[in-house]
């Protein structure tokens, strides 16, 4: 079956690039009453995608022509995933005129999130190939510190960590700073006169009832069996850089 392709103009292309559990889910929410917004389109296919390049299966070519169908035949305004982090480059060269928002979260609220997330929702073969080659389940052993995790099916602690750092540093390395706007998690509600000025849009167009969408139902506190110092030891060694910058009022390391 042919995909229809959408000709109707955009009135702007933005990519939301931000983690797992960090509002990529809100940011499609907050555009979608105005603009053809979407989020984690075609998943299946980009985490196939992905593996398959991570594996030195498919070259930039291929991938770059994939992402150029895709974008013709979806046409959206607001394409908010985490997976678009894997075809960051190819994005941002392929689109000259796109713009970029990084939504980035407390790395220990975030990791607390992704965990409540993880044994609330089992995921797919899919899904689970991609966590592993996220979280580096073959490159991390556990210590005796974080048995819980283990015992959850949850991975190590860093793990976890280096991917929040690895993830929002090569966003905001890669993306030229004109072209990128952050914002943080916690600040979203807050940050609609400036998503709005960044694209040249109304802040009225945007719903500012969907700031904090798709919030995980259960708490497990899995994090509260962790030793604290334990737990700060990791996460000073991956986060501490980025947590400084963006989250200066958090003096937990």
């Amino acid at each position: 079956m042919t995909q229809k392709i959408i000709t109707q103009k955009r009135k702007f292309q933005l990519y939301v690039v931000g983690t797992a559990k960090s509002g990529t889910h809100s940011l499609a929410g907050i555009f979608s009453d105005h603009y053809r917004s979407g989020h984690e389109v075609r998943w299946a296919e980009m985490i196939r995608m992905t593996l398959d390049m991570k594996n030195g299966m498919i070259g930039r070519d291929s991938l770059a022509k994939w992402i150029r169908k895709k974008d013709r035949e979806d046409m959206y305004e607001v394409d908010s995933s985490q997976l678009n982090y894997w075809f960051l480059d190819i994005l941002s060269s392929e689109f000259p005129g796109a713009k970029f928002i990084l939504t980035i979260r407390d790395c220990y609220l975030w990791l607390e999130s992704f965990v409540n997330h993880s044994l609330e929702r089992p995921c797919d073969d899919l899904w689970k190939a991609l966590r592993d080659l996220r979280f580096k389940k073959d490159q991390f052993k556990y210590a005796e510190q974080e048995d819980v995790l283990r015992r959850h099916g949850l991975y190590t602690l860093d793990g976890y960590f280096s991917y929040w750092a690895e993830h929002n540093e090569r966003v905001i390395r890669s993306v030229p700073s004109e072209r990128l706007l952050i914002v943080r998690t916690d600040e979203i509600s807050q940050s609609f006169e400036k998503m709005a000025g960044f694209l040249g849009i109304s802040s009225d167009t945007l719903d500012h009832r969907k700031a904090f969408l798709f919030k995980a139902k259960q708490k497990f506190n899995i994090l509260e069996k962790i030793d604290r110092q334990f737990l700060a030891e990791k996460a000073k060694a991956h986060c501490e850089k980025l947590m400084n910058k963006f989250f200066p009022e958090q003096q937990r390391f």
